[in-house]
């Protein structure tokens, strides 16, 4: 950590536990390169305290599907700014997103405005248990701090009597799935599921017995489309695999960083809103609304996700190539959109300490990356080039 990084963190802890908002962007000592601050971003680049230069893999965890200050995105902004950020009744912005989002998602019927993803995830459930009257989960995946679905973290605040209405599986374990169903299906509200693991990118036998189980059952099927929504392809996960759920939450891409998420879904469940009330004053915060309509426009006029499959392709292959090159005990999984490298020495405590070691590496070398790689439509072939470059000489000195 340099002179500027660590007076900073030193007066942000004071102030911010963490010295952040999220926990994936806490600093970790493991990796001494690692800027916890960053000034500014543009196209596929930061630039921390001191102006140093990263190429980009996190895309602020995801957000970032076109690239820091896309000009359509960011032109849209300052045009609605003009005319305000938010007012006492509806903006006509509102109609307008939802329209553009439907156009690229059309099994969607009907959309709400959230903030958080994780508040889109709750309304989620929240709709499937007023609609079934029944109070219990199966859950598949990371769904937000909410306590529903951090009722198994530790130290998690949440009553215990909370836990006993969810059912955690794994991603991809249908014989867990059908033994919660055969115990708990008359009692299942929903089953809500990431419906792509990162690492097990085979998910469709998985997705289609959980829509088998949901209707035999009377439960609502829920995509938590967060990560997958519009990144995946243009209409998320449930493009990309064919299996339609009942209600879906996006966040992330959706509005290329600007702070936007949405529950959406088949008309006969989002009608339940009209007696069960979720609602928010600033779902209709127009800045972020501007942002995900173009958003929007650009991924359905521009060749966005074959880029954005190219690139990832190209990285993937770079990866596997240095692996095979190196012999080095390391793994490529997942699709292109955001490959992930992870080491496989067969003791888990050696693969932390390589991982640590190699993104260390590849910090102090200009690279911003973590395990998930996140690619954009700002990304260059040349940028890849050199990333894999320090890649390479980053697995050298750590081999």
């Amino acid at each position: 950590m340099t002179p500027a990084h660590r007076s900073q963190f030193k007066r942000a802890l004071r102030l911010i536990p963490w010295a952040t908002q999220t926990n994936a962007k806490r600093f970790r000592p493991t990796c001494p390169h690692m800027p916890p601050f960053i000034r500014r971003a543009a196209g596929c680049r930061l630039w921390d305290l001191d102006d140093r230069v990263y190429i980009d893999f996190r895309c602020a965890l995801g957000p970032i599907i076109l690239g820091y200050q896309h000009p359509a995105v960011d032109e849209a902004v300052r045009v609605q700014m003009a005319n305000g950020v938010i007012f006492s009744m509806a903006s006509p912005l509102e109609l307008e997103t939802a329209k553009a989002i439907r156009r690229n998602v059309p099994w969607l019927e009907q959309i709400r405005f959230m903030k958080p993803g994780a508040d889109a995830c709750s309304a989620c459930v929240r709709l499937a248990r007023a609609l079934t009257g029944r109070d219990h989960l199966l859950s598949a995946g990371y769904h937000g701090y909410h306590d529903w679905s951090a009722a198994e973290w530790p130290d998690s605040g949440v009553p215990a009597t909370v836990r006993t209405h969810i059912h955690t599986i794994p991603y991809g374990d249908v014989a867990a799935a059908e033994r919660v169903f055969a115990e708990f299906g008359s009692q299942l509200a929903a089953a809500i599921v990431e419906p792509y693991d990162w690492l097990h990118p085979d998910g469709l036998p998985f997705l289609q017995r959980l829509r088998q189980l949901c209707d035999r059952h009377g439960a609502l099927l829920i995509y938590d489309e967060v990560l997958t929504g519009f990144r995946l392809a243009r209409g998320g996960a449930q493009e990309y695999y064919g299996v339609t759920p009942d209600l879906a939450a996006y966040a992330k891409a959706m509005a290329n960083g600007y702070p936007l998420s949405a529950f959406a879904g088949k008309r006969a469940f989002m009608q339940q809103l009209d007696k069960t009330v979720i609602t928010i004053t600033h779902g209709g915060e127009t800045l972020s609304l501007a942002a995900c309509k173009a958003t929007m426009e650009v991924i359905r006029r521009e060749p966005v996700h074959e880029h954005i499959y190219y690139i990832g392709e190209r990285l993937m292959q770079g990866f596997t190539e240095i692996i095979n090159e190196l012999q080095a005990p390391a793994q490529v999984v997942g699709l292109p959109p955001a490959p992930c490298l992870t080491f496989a020495t067969g003791d888990a405590h050696r693969d932390a300490e390589l991982r640590d070691q190699l993104f260390d590496h590849l910090y102090a070398s200009g690279i911003f990356a973590n395990d998930r790689w996140f690619v954009s439509y700002a990304h260059r072939a040349q940028d890849i080039d050199e990333t894999l470059d320090k890649v390479r000489a980053a697995f050298k000195a750590i081999m």
